[in-house]
């Protein structure tokens, strides 16, 4: 019989099962495997139509990683992160026409497949994983970023505006989405490349890198901050910064920006975003967002605004209204639920109806 190729997502899980499960003998690092199902309710509407759709939901969606260590001595590290999101129906792609646009189809898509070293000097990676700079936008000790976050496109970020019945389109003839009007401009994640983060500085860290991302070059860097008051205030910030080689009328996407959230003993928090994006073609759009949350033993809520200024064209304005709540009744679970209204404001004399979606889900961590 002749020798069938193996499909990549096979092998990555052979690739995975051959790394955990050869004998003790042989085994060099010390492995463990992690990882959470998110699943959740959607209900929206566009003003005209209303949909229900069962997704995996985008902030967080399914996965499961392995990670795994071995010391080399004189103080380093060495080790390996592997992870893989599996997804039936992504929450941001659903729309009014088409509430399963994976048809169903079970999907095993590759997030981080790294391999770092790290000891006094600091960490190395290299393979594919996180930017220097990511997550900069989304710092967030609200307990809500499950459900109520800057990345308010993971939900719904594919419906389109429409204006009594008919779908809104930009200069280019594009129906012009939620995802398409509002961004957190958050920067690259999970891309080849080589990284490298200081060791921490007190309450400060820094990181670096270079990759490319879809044959594009990337370079990026990042400055962290996470620190305890008196008191038991807890302070959470990050200032990055990355630009992209994209080529063409585009040239180079440089992103800037940054975040804080500060998180009081009482529980009372505040969230604040600002990113900016602009290329060499007629980019130069700009993200203010803000949230308000209060945190009590196992619960969480939050109210938030974000507006994201001229993306679509000159004068666009794609806002977003939330509230949400998470419920943690054990470490491992949490129960979430919340309301989200997009609006987009053109100048050209259309007036797009208001989107709203409603949330309610589980993610059940192992």
């Amino acid at each position: 019989m002749p020798i069938q190729p193996i499909p990549r997502r096979a092998a990555g899980a052979l690739a995975t099962a051959a790394l955990l499960g050869v004998s003790g003998a042989a085994v060099a690092i010390d492995a463990e495997i992690s990882g959470h199902v998110n699943r959740a309710i959607m209900v929206f509407d566009d003003g005209e139509d209303s949909e229900t759709a069962f997704v995996d939901g985008e902030p967080s969606n399914s996965r499961v990683r392995f990670r795994g260590t071995g010391e080399l001595g004189n103080g380093l590290t060495a080790g390996v992160y592997g992870e893989w999101e599996l997804v039936s129906n992504n929450s941001s792609q659903v729309t009014i026409d088409d509430t399963d646009p994976s048809g169903s189809e079970f999907e095993v898509n590759e997030r981080h497949m790294d391999a770092f070293i790290q000891g006094g000097f600091g960490k190395l990676s290299l393979g594919q994983g996180d930017g220097a700079a990511n997550g900069i936008a989304e710092t967030d000790l609200s307990g809500t970023a499950i459900i109520n976050y800057a990345g308010a496109g993971d939900l719904g970020g594919s419906i389109v505006f429409r204006d009594d019945g008919v779908a809104i389109t930009d200069a280019s003839g594009d129906e012009v989405t939620i995802g398409g009007s509002y961004s957190q401009f958050d920067f690259e994640s999970r891309f080849d490349r080589v990284r490298y983060d200081t060791p921490a500085f007190g309450p400060l860290q820094a990181a670096i890198g270079f990759g490319t991302k879809d044959n594009n070059d990337v370079t990026d860097a990042a400055l962290r901050y996470s620190g305890e008051f008196a008191g038991g205030a807890e302070l959470a910030a990050g200032l990055g910064y990355s630009t992209e080689s994209r080529g063409g009328a585009e040239g180079s996407e440089e992103t800037f920006g940054g975040s804080a959230s500060l998180l009081l003993p009482g529980g009372l928090n505040f969230t604040a975003v600002y990113t900016r994006q602009e290329n060499d073609a007629d980019l130069d759009a700009d993200t203010f967002y803000g949230k308000v949350g209060y945190r009590v033993g196992r619960h969480a809520v939050s109210v938030d605004y974000g507006i994201t200024n001229d993306l679509v064209d000159d004068d666009s304005e794609g806002e977003v209204y939330g509230v949400g709540y998470v419920f943690t009744p054990v470490n491992w679970a949490e129960l979430y639920a919340g309301v989200k209204q997009h609006s987009l404001d053109l100048d050209g004399g259309s007036d797009p109806d208001d989107i709203v979606i409603a949330t309610a889900g589980t993610r059940l961590k192992f």
